[in-house]
């Protein structure tokens, strides 16, 4: 809860004047309610998420009571409180605005991040790969120099690797080649090192310790789940030892420790091996993952959904479902779907008593990765997205108060590693994984069919959704309701974009949207703006080329290109990197000064 406000007081023998402001925020924990049914597999997890912010605005209040006849100390005095009060106002701090991965303010640090990581880089096969992991899920070109380095090590550090006591490098190699698709039969010979490293009880740890680690479980867990998406099928008794693992080694009050104690059962002990909020991060986002990949924590209406898919004939399947490669859900075999159920409401509650972005941990951006996969597939399976969520701003105010001149954040894991993990967290990198494996409609009921059914078109034997021409005047107004239904369809649809009778007050709202809409938004406003033809908006479309959503700047290009009839513009690839668009951009600020001779000078 944060509460401000402003005061300034004055009386009759001193005149009072009274202004207050206060604002609350409140956020409802999310809290789960298993059912009742005693079917153990397929049932969804029954979450119940809510949150509420409000806003309450006291009005101002002035109550003059000065001794009649002194009219001019009654205006000293109000004219000193008014300057008190503006004051005090000017200074007051606003309200942050809630950032995503694709708000400028975040872009800018991720790509501060990268250009660091452009210079540094770790000795590591898995400082390497996390790098590299930091470049692809940021959209650089598998050519991209730190993607090479990584896939050049995968392929000649192996046998060194295949020494290591962790299992760090073998995971993180393993995810890496998977999410980028260079060499899955090399990734199968860094799963097979893993193997060593899962105890007889489940748990996965370094190879001379008997004790299982929570924290190299849960990048075992998640290769689980990056074998199951790309086609591979994980051995189920291996998911099923590990999972059983994590539920008998969460301490009672549902945190888990670093080393876990296992008591050969299912009564919890006390964990007394470093407990705190990054392992209880990892236990919580394994326990997820491993349950999801059995079968026994699922989105609302999946399985149903893919019954439904399956039935249909092949010419009305999305072409996209055809195209994925998921293996099939796994048996759960022994594991108890209700003492799940129970391990994860445990997580729940701890968490949500005792969460903090600043963990108990030498290991900070590490723990926001760990966090971020975490909440990421606690969204998933309880099939409610919240774009905004508090713990993503949160995050974001830690590292942007962390953040070095040269880009980096710096902790225990060295600077290189603990910027990529920062920049993961930052890019909501696990949340993309899940939309790119499973489809951007798994995230809600639709299972990616447009909302708007009457849309739909058999022709040719696929699926054609059909749109009308959209006009400016409908754009603005799709921004102002934020239907991203329909702004995701002209995204996809240039043609469906109409510049007609564009009024001068639209235009300047184009131009605002372009210097503070949201990413899809200034997409949209550019290409608006350049299929109007007009000189006087080049600028706004110069400036444009510097954001830091690659989108806008592909955008602005191509509307450049447009407006000067030089098709083939200055160049600029669509992969570019920044040195090429910073030559790019001063070769139009150039053009434009040929063409407008007279006009302001180009920031």
């Amino acid at each position: 809860m944060r509460l401000g406000g402003c005061r300034a007081a004055m009386s009759a023998s001193r005149a009072m004047a009274r202004a207050s402001q206060a604002c609350d925020a409140h956020r409802v924990a999310a809290f789960l309610r298993p059912e009742q049914s005693n079917n153990t597999k397929f049932n969804a997890m029954d979450y119940r998420m809510a949150s509420a912010r409000f806003l309450h605005v006291r009005k101002a209040t002035w109550r003059p009571c000065c001794p009649a006849g002194n009219a001019r100390f009654t205006k000293n005095l109000a004219i000193r409180a008014l300057i008190c009060c503006v004051t005090i106002a000017a200074t007051a701090v606003p309200p942050a605005l809630a950032v995503t991965p694709e708000s400028p303010e975040v872009r800018a640090m991720i790509e501060r991040g990268l250009a660091y990581l452009e210079k540094e880089t770790n000795d590591e096969l898995g400082g390497k790969a996390l790098i590299a992991l930091a470049f692809h899920k940021a959209g650089r070109p598998d050519s991209h120099p730190r993607i090479q380095e990584a896939l050049t090590a995968c392929q000649t550090m192996l046998d060194k690797t295949s020494q290591d006591a962790a299992i760090y490098s073998k995971a993180i190699a393993t995810i890496f080649l998977m999410e980028t698709g260079s060499d899955p039969a090399l990734a199968m010979r860094y799963v097979g090192m893993m193997r060593e490293h899962q105890k007889a009880h489940g748990g996965f740890s370094y190879i001379p310790y008997k004790t299982g680690d929570t924290s190299q479980t849960q990048y075992a867990a998640l290769t689980f789940w990056e074998l199951l998406n790309t086609g591979t099928s994980p051995d189920p008794k291996s998911v099923q030892d590990c999972l059983n693992w994590l539920i008998r080694t969460q301490d009672p009050s549902g945190v888990w420790g670093y080393q876990g104690q296992d008591p050969g059962n299912y009564e919890l002990v006390k964990q007394e091996s470093q407990p705190g909020l990054s392992m209880a991060a990892a236990g919580m986002g394994g326990v997820l993952i491993l349950g999801n990949a059995v079968g026994l924590l699922q989105p609302p209406g999946q399985v149903e959904a893919e019954q439904q898919q399956s039935e249909l004939p092949a010419a009305l399947r999305r072409a996209d479902e055809a195209q994925k490669k998921r293996a099939p859900t796994l048996p759960a075999g022994n594991v108890d779907r209700q003492r799940l159920l129970e391990c994860v409401k445990r997580g729940q509650g701890w968490f949500d008593k005792n969460f903090s972005v600043d963990s108990n941990t030498e290991h900070k951006s590490y723990y926001l990765y760990s966090l971020e996969r975490y909440k990421s597939f606690e969204e998933y399976i309880a099939g409610e997205i919240n774009e905004e969520p508090e713990w993503y701003q949160q995050g974001y105010e830690f590292l942007k108060k962390n953040q070095k001149e040269d880009g980096s954040w710096n902790d225990r894991d060295g600077a290189p590693c603990s910027t990529a993990f920062a920049i993961l967290f930052l890019l909501r990198s696990t949340q993309q994984t899940i939309k790119a494996s499973l489809g951007e409609g798994t995230l809600v009921g639709g299972r990616g069919l447009p909302r708007d059914l009457s849309k739909v078109r058999l022709k040719g034997g696929k699926l054609v959704v059909e749109s009308k021409p959209t006009e400016v005047d409908q754009l603005l107004g799709m921004l102002d309701d934020t239907d991203s239904d329909a702004l995701d369809a002209l995204l996809d649809d240039p043609a469906a974009l109409r510049v007609d009778n564009v009024t001068p007050k639209d235009a300047r709202r184009l131009q605002q949207v372009v210097r503070s809409g949201a990413p899809p938004a200034r997409v949209l406003a550019v290409r608006a703006l350049g299929r109007m033809r007009n000189l006087d908006y080049v600028p706004t479309l110069i400036y444009a080329m510097s954001d830091p959503d690659r989108r806008v700047v592909r955008e602005a290009r191509n509307s450049l290109r447009f407006v000067s009839r030089k098709f083939e513009g200055f160049g600029l690839s669509d992969n570019f990197e920044d040195a090429e668009r910073d030559r790019v951009l001063v070769k139009w600020k150039d053009w434009y000064r040929t063409v407008r001779p007279n006009a302001p000078p180009l920031p």
